[in-house]
């Protein structure tokens, strides 16, 4: 319905089945649960202590999932200022405000000026889809690349979620492939910087 907030819930952890409120129309598009519960699956006991970095946030629901699952902290990155109170508002929902950093910041210029004082363990890519259409110097890809070889931590773990149908980026230098999965139109990738 237009003008009212949608909502979607956490599915796992301290904070499971708890709501959150989504922004209605098309400019963000929350993971489906199906696919965000696999990627809490495939990334694992890593999460508990990690400090993540949810790129991308929408309603911030990655990045309160990742909390709720056991992450010691979390930095979201949104540029869209009504987007960005529906996630402040989520946060005091959750009682998650001291655990968390939302930063207004376009995402392909992330930490250009001001690089975080210490590396991420994780960090999480839901981008919009059309961007993987963007100038080939400004895709979701090319911004993986940098975060991953710039501001992961040792054995860190970066994941972006694209169109399954569509090219799939290699990791940069000093990072691997860990795992990869197929959910019809949507797929999730992920790396893991190398230690040593």
């Amino acid at each position: 319905m237009r003008g009212r907030d949608h909502k979607m819930r956490i599915g796992g952890g301290t904070h499971r089945g708890r709501s959150l409120k989504v922004p209605p129309g098309r400019e963000v598009r929350p993971m489906r649960s199906r696919v965000r519960e696999s990627l809490f699956a495939m990334i694992g006991d890593r999460i508990v202590g990690s400090r993540v970095l949810d790129v991308f946030a929408g309603s911030g629901a990655l990045a309160m999932e990742a909390i709720s699952r056991g992450a010691r902290r979390a930095t979201l990155v949104e540029r869209d200022s009504k987007v960005i109170a529906l996630i402040q508002k989520n946060l005091r929902t959750l009682g998650l405000e001291a655990q968390c950093e939302v930063l207004a910041a376009d995402a392909y210029r992330l930490f250009d000026k001001h690089p975080p004082e210490e590396p991420f363990d994780i960090v999480l890519l839901d981008p919009p889809f059309p961007d993987f259409a963007r100038d080939p110097d400004r895709t979701p890809w090319q911004l993986a690349r940098r975060l991953g070889a710039e501001f992961l931590a040792e054995n860190g773990v970066i994941a972006i979620e694209h169109p399954t149908r569509g090219p799939v980026s290699t990791p940069p230098e000093g990072l691997e492939g860990l795992k990869a999965h197929r959910y019809g139109e949507t797929s999730l990738t992920l790396w893991q910087r190398i230690s040593g």
